[in-house]
């Protein structure tokens, strides 16, 4: 039996469990945000399952600002054995994290292929029960005000206390057929909110998108908390953009204008979904040359260092290449399938 959680803060582990859309995207989502706390921490993973140790809790800021990440929060210990499930925390423990007030359910995922349902209910029934007994909270299966997760392992249980993303559901909510202006060649808002993260916007940066469209990015990057400036050759994208801006409320600017002469002095960050080929307002200009255009002056108008430009693109174009021609470093590569016909890669920039 080994209890992880401790009243030291410093001693403390936490823990995020990623989505299955993409492992690889999840995962430099999760590490990118955490490398926005200044501090020594250690991350280790067990497929969609990682232990963060880290001297504060990083789970409020995980689950407001990552797409890809469903649960997070609090390792509590682990049990090597099923039979010692209800023995990892002292009475006066469990009180401490769960009062008579609260109402609590008790939830079980099998972290890769141990699937055994009869184990799964017998965890939830005991562990449950022993939880009410102690602290005498009731049990509210539908809408807990805490919630006790138990990850089921090859070689142990982890009990812990989590939270819910709601953020994904609001990204679902702000889907491009959902917003108040529509095109087609609107980026989905989960992916442009992992770009928005990859390429590290905080509230209060000035972020650019070139290529902004309907303004599908530059909406994630205000919800963030950003000042965004969108730039488009199309006036009526650029009416879209400003329809769906106005909604959030903050700061925005939009230029209808040619990306390969940029009128910005400068900004923090660029997250941009240049066109290759699908609808798009370029007016037949070349994809390839519009992105070498772009990275020329990147390091003029980029003010911040550190993995600040994120771009996607079909996997066809070969961005990686693109960006090294330039004479500028890859920091990541990451691909998505969108469907049979469409890969993308989305890329980060190192300046």
């Amino acid at each position: 039996m080994e209890t992880i959680y401790t009243s030291d803060d410093s001693l403390t582990a936490y823990f995020a469990y990623i989505s299955g859309e993409n492992i690889g995207l999840a995962k430099a989502e999760l590490e990118v945000l955490l490398n926005q706390f200044s501090i020594d921490k250690e991350v280790t993973w067990l497929r969609r399952f990682a232990r963060i140790v880290m001297p504060i809790n990083p789970t409020d800021f995980l689950l407001k600002r990552a797409a890809l990440i469903q649960y997070a929060g609090i390792i509590l210990y682990k049990s090597s054995s099923v039979d010692d499930i209800t023995k990892g925390l002292s009475d006066d423990d469990w009180i401490i994290h769960i009062s008579k007030q609260d109402s609590f359910a008790v939830k079980t995922l099998c972290v890769g292929n141990e699937n055994d349902m009869d184990m799964r209910l017998q965890i939830e029934r005991n562990l449950g029960a022993h939880i009410k007994q102690v602290t005498g909270a009731n049990v509210n299966l539908r809408n807990p005000s805490i919630q006790i997760l138990v990850l089921i392992m090859s070689d142990g249980i982890i009990v812990c206390k989590s939270d819910t993303s709601k953020l994904r559901a609001l990204l679902r909510g702000r889907e491009p057929g959902k917003k108040e202006f529509f095109h087609p060649s609107m980026m989905n808002s989960s992916l442009a909110r992992v770009m928005c993260n990859l390429a590290g916007v905080q509230s209060g940066d000035i972020v650019l998108d070139p290529f902004c469209g309907g303004g599908g990015i530059l909406c994630e990057a205000s919800y963030i908390g950003a000042s965004v400036i969108g730039i488009d050759l199309s006036w009526k994208l650029l009416i879209g953009a400003r329809v769906n801006l106005s909604k959030i409320g903050l700061k925005y600017s939009l230029i209808q204008g040619d990306a390969q002469h940029l009128p910005i002095s400068s900004v923090d960050r660029i997250v941009s979904d240049p066109p290759y080929g699908r609808a798009s307002s370029t007016r037949g200009t070349k994809a390839i040359k519009l992105i070498e255009s772009l990275l020329e002056e990147t390091n003029s108008i980029l003010q911040s260092k550190g993995e600040c430009l994120c771009l996607c693109s079909d996997s066809e174009m070969k961005l990686s290449q693109i960006i090294e021609n330039a004479g500028l470093t890859v920091a990541r590569q990451l691909s998505m399938r969108v469907h049979s016909g469409l890969v993308r890669d989305i890329v980060t920039v190192k300046i």
